[in-house]
């Protein structure tokens, strides 16, 4: 316990189906074993048609009926506005009321994918298949449910991508959380993400959720208007104190509603760092985790080294953390393999 009577922070040192065209789809590792569809024969498919580099710099509108059309997709509606968000699914993942409803599972949401305008990394090479993939890797390895949630703009979700961090991000994740727990029936919950996807990890836990067994963050920006203010000046730009690096300056800034965390002392909060990343800040980092810490929940730094050349991709280290809390596995062994400081 730290003298304001808190949670004291501990710091873990740890380092196509052939004939079919190819955009059509691929088999949908979920649908293929019958037991876990509930429908005999019936198998998923999954498209391999890849995403709109257009669509995430200019942002996607979809009407209501159009999104009950779709496969994995919610509607969501708050007192912000609507959105449709889309999610992609593992294997062991039957709808609500099956016999084997795994009651668990691991719901990841991805980092930005947003420079200004340009999109990032490979985005125009990536489709639905691609993201199942990864998915199904780490369900082959933790044998639980892993759930990526697309937010607004990113991944085939309606909205903006570059008013991310403004609240109705926040508030349509949320719902589209509550959305997919019913759906398949889940009681709880492992939040997963890696940098703005760990800030919506930790946005989600400022509003109150009670159904979370573990919180997961890499990478994460947690003071965003002083992170984006460091950049600015290392970018010699012309200073915006408390404005996003996307210019907006209506952010919700989840470092200033840490009181919004339910208590839940079986909870646990990991916040996965790389101290020499250089896109986020360690010790902004830091300062959440003694800031949650300090409001009396138990909370932990995992340190390791990221990939990129920035250092700062953690999501491997976060899949593994996620993973291993779902399965009730140790954590220590599930990062046998990752680099540590």
């Amino acid at each position: 316990m730290n003298g304001g009577g808190g949670m004291a922070v501990s710091i873990r040192r740890l380092h196509g189906v052939a004939g079919l065209m190819a955009c059509v789809a691929v088999l949908a590792l979920q649908g293929v074993a019958n037991a876990q569809t509930g429908e005999a024969g019936v198998a998923s498919v999954i498209s391999t048609e890849t995403f709109s580099e257009h669509e995430l710099s200019y942002g996607k509108e979809i009407a209501q009926a159009e999104c009950a059309r779709l496969p994995n997709a919610v509607w969501v509606s708050h007192r912000l506005g609507t959105e449709c968000i889309r999610f992609y699914v593992s294997a062991g993942l039957p709808e609500t009321g099956a016999a084997d409803a795994p009651g668990i599972a691991v719901i990841y949401f991805h980092g930005d994918r947003l420079a200004g305008s340009q999109p990032l990394g490979n985005y125009g090479k990536v489709s639905p298949a691609t993201l199942v993939k990864e998915l199904e890797f780490y369900h082959r390895r933790f044998n639980v449910p892993f759930i990526m949630v697309a937010r607004p703009g990113v991944f085939g979700s309606s909205g903006n991508h570059s008013e991310r961090r403004r609240l109705k991000e926040s508030y349509s994740l949320n719902a589209a959380v509550d959305a997919i727990k019913a759906r398949y029936g889940l009681r709880q919950l492992v939040l997963a993400g890696q940098s703005g996807g760990a800030y919506t990890t930790a946005a989600l836990l400022t509003l109150g959720r009670t159904d979370i067994k573990c919180a997961v963050a890499s990478s994460g920006v947690y003071a965003v208007a002083e992170l984006a203010e460091i950049k600015r000046a290392m970018g010699n730009l012309r200073p915006r104190p408390g404005c996003d690096v996307t210019n907006y300056c209506d952010q919700y800034e989840v470092i200033d509603h840490v009181d919004g965390i339910a208590a839940d002392p079986q909870r646990r909060i990991y916040l996965v760092a790389n101290p020499y990343d250089t896109n986020t800040r360690f010790f902004l980092q830091k300062r959440f985790a003694d800031k949650v810490g300090a409001a009396g929940h138990r909370v932990e730094m995992i340190l390791a080294k990221g990939k990129g050349s920035d250092g700062h991709s953690l999501s491997h280290v976060a899949y593994r953390v996620a993973g291993a809390c779902a399965a009730d596995m140790d954590i220590n062994a599930a990062l046998a393999d990752v680099e540590r400081y």
